[in-house]
């Protein structure tokens, strides 16, 4: 093993215009292919994601009926998806005649809904013609919107259970059924709580968008420059000093995003540059961001916004979630750090001393209100308030940048703006 020391003098490494197109690429497997508009219509889209980022914190706090809560919680979702994400790569960066028409479409679904009032799910047994117009629309326009942001293999899988449903009689034992009629299914769809409103849009639209709106305020914050300088600091200059740095910086970026794609990507600019210093390959250093960024799936306190369904559909409290994915969360990096270990004899990385700006402590000092916000979910969790109360309050509290200033309405209209695109996406 080289005994060399190497000095690392660049804080920020500059990032060719190749990594960025492929990062873009990542970004764009893992969330699709997405509009970057400018003008008025990009203004639009901000107002609208801001707006339902503003209607999700209110309703974290008052009252709203859950049939009216989830069907603009959709709509907005609709809206938003069939402008930012066109109907093929070739149409991108413009909003499309048809892409207009699903989006009011998508929102016609939802005003029709809370316009019919009680007697609309009265008569989810027996749905009039509108109601089937509607119903129907409204599956078509779900299935349009996951092609766009997933691809095509959910949309196909959704569509054979569809064509099960129908043409389930005609199929031998054992899964053969009696059946089930278009408006039947659209009463049971459309018009209750226990089709496409149903568990997965509950958890939707009361918790994984408002820890979406926590996520942005970590990174508009200035968090994640502080976890990636918090880590840098808190490791030494030994040969798995630059896996070791990784391996933390995911888990802290990792675990409050829920997105290996945005973890990885955003570690990887400041990290690569390190680990070939060390002596890492380019596929190398690839897997282990890789491997520390896939973590942020299982991580707590989102799990890849996992964690919320897995308690509804459980039966069992949310934290009692975190709590038992807090084991094979940390053996997944602990068996990470292992391998850093082992890499690092294996391949005789160098010594690599980190230039490092500020001690851990000064970091410490400094910036370590940013880790308030998590232990006060887990406290005020255990003190018996509602993961979404815990979200809320610690999303729209006033949040001091990296600079240790407060953040500005511009910082806050991004946040906004980006928790709502990200949820339309996922």
């Amino acid at each position: 093993m080289s005994e060399e020391i190497e000095r690392l003098h660049q804080p920020a490494a500059e990032v060719s215009e190749e990594a960025l197109k492929r990062a873009e690429e990542m970004i764009e497997q893992e969330e699709g292919v997405h509009n970057k508009f400018t003008g008025w219509l990009a203004a639009l889209v901000a107002l609208v994601a801001v707006v339902m980022s503003l209607f999700h914190l209110y309703t974290a706090y008052a009252i709203v009926r859950p049939e009216y809560l989830r069907a603009i919680h959709v709509a907005f979702v609709l809206f938003l998806t069939f402008l930012v994400f066109p109907v093929a790569r070739r149409f991108r960066h413009r909003a499309m005649a048809w892409d207009w028409a699903l989006a009011v479409a998508g929102v016609a679904t939802a005003v029709y809904l809370i316009a019919g009032g009680d007697e609309f799910f009265d008569r989810s047994i027996t749905p009039n013609d509108w109601d089937i117009v509607f119903g129907v629309g409204l599956v078509l326009l779900i299935l349009e919107a996951m092609r766009r942001t997933t691809g095509w293999v959910l949309p196909i899988v959704t569509s054979c259970f569809l064509l099960y449903a129908f043409f389930g009689p005609y199929l031998p034992s054992p899964w053969t059924h009696k059946g089930y009629e278009i408006p039947r299914l659209v009463g049971h769809m459309y018009m209750t709580l226990e089709g496409i409103y149903g568990t997965a849009i509950a958890v939707s639209s009361s918790l994984i968008i408002l820890f979406t709106i926590y996520g942005a305020f970590l990174q508009y914050s200035g968090a994640g420059k502080f976890y990636i300088d918090f880590s840098f600091s808190a490791m030494g200059g030994k040969p798995t000093g630059a896996g070791r740095t990784v391996t933390l910086a995911s888990f802290l970026l990792g675990g409050p995003s829920g997105s290996g794609v945005a973890t990885t990507v955003t570690l990887g600019a400041v990290a690569a540059p390190m680990l070939a210093k060390v002596g890492y390959s380019k596929e190398e250093a690839g897997g282990l961001l890789a491997a520390g960024g896939l973590g942020a799936i299982i991580s707590p306190p989102v799990l890849g916004a996992a964690a919320f369904l897995i308690a509804e559909f459980l039966k069992i409290s949310y934290l009692d979630v975190i709590l038992m994915a807090t084991i094979p969360t940390l053996l997944y990096y602990f068996a990470l750090l292992l391998m850093v270990e082992l890499d690092a004899r294996k391949f005789g990385m160098k010594q690599v001393v980190l230039d490092k700006t500020e001690t851990l402590w000064n970091l410490t000092k400094k910036f370590g209100f940013h880790f308030l916000s998590l232990v006060a979910i887990i406290v005020f969790m255990l003190l018996g308030f509602s993961p979404a109360a815990c979200r809320a309050g610690c999303s729209s509290r006033p949040r001091r940048s990296s600079a240790g200033c407060r953040s500005s309405p511009g910082s806050r209209w991004c946040i906004l703006k980006r928790s709502s695109t990200t949820s339309a996406s996922r």
